[in-house]
């Protein structure tokens, strides 16, 4: 191989390396955006939900079905939840789960699921119930972040 083509693959690789940061530079910063997007469109829905409610009207919101209402609240958390913590998360979002017999189990099932699949971890940890060691089950979504110690659904005010 000549130095003139070493010279010229040196400047191929340079600007594939350029190419390649300014392409994952903006791939992040529209994962980011998306993240927000999500989080500003959940606040909404709860915020129509609650005003729809005061109102005695039907929120008219995007109807999800449970396994994408699911996904949807642990894409946003950044702290692990328990089964009952996304009931509760579900139902301030205005999501009806009157139609299902036993909703935590319901819940819980799904979030087998989509943890079976990937979308989310299963988390299973030992804690002391007086004498006796007891395992809880959380889950954990793909914003997790072991820094955050409470998510602002956590907060009742």
């Amino acid at each position: 191989m000549t130095q003139d083509q070493i010279a010229i693959y040196r400047t191929a690789l340079k600007e594939a390396r350029a190419s390649f940061d300014k392409t994952t530079k903006r791939l992040t910063e529209i994962a980011l955006e998306e993240y927000d997007l999500k989080s500003d469109a959940d606040r909404l829905r709860r915020t129509i939900t609650a005003l729809a409610a005061m109102c005695s009207e039907d929120p008219s919101v995007d109807r999800l079905g449970i396994t994408e209402s699911c996904l949807e609240v642990m894409d946003v958390r950044k702290t692990l939840a328990t089964t009952a913590d996304v009931v509760r998360s579900l139902e301030s979002r205005g999501f009806d789960l009157a139609s299902h017999k036993n909703a935590a189990a319901s819940v819980h099932a799904v979030l087998t699921r989509l943890a079976g699949k990937g979308k989310i971890e299963r988390v299973e940890s030992a804690v002391m119930d007086g004498s006796t060691e007891k395992k809880v089950v959380m889950w954990k979504g793909p914003n997790y972040d072991p820094e955050v110690k409470f998510d602002d659904e956590d907060i009742p005010f």
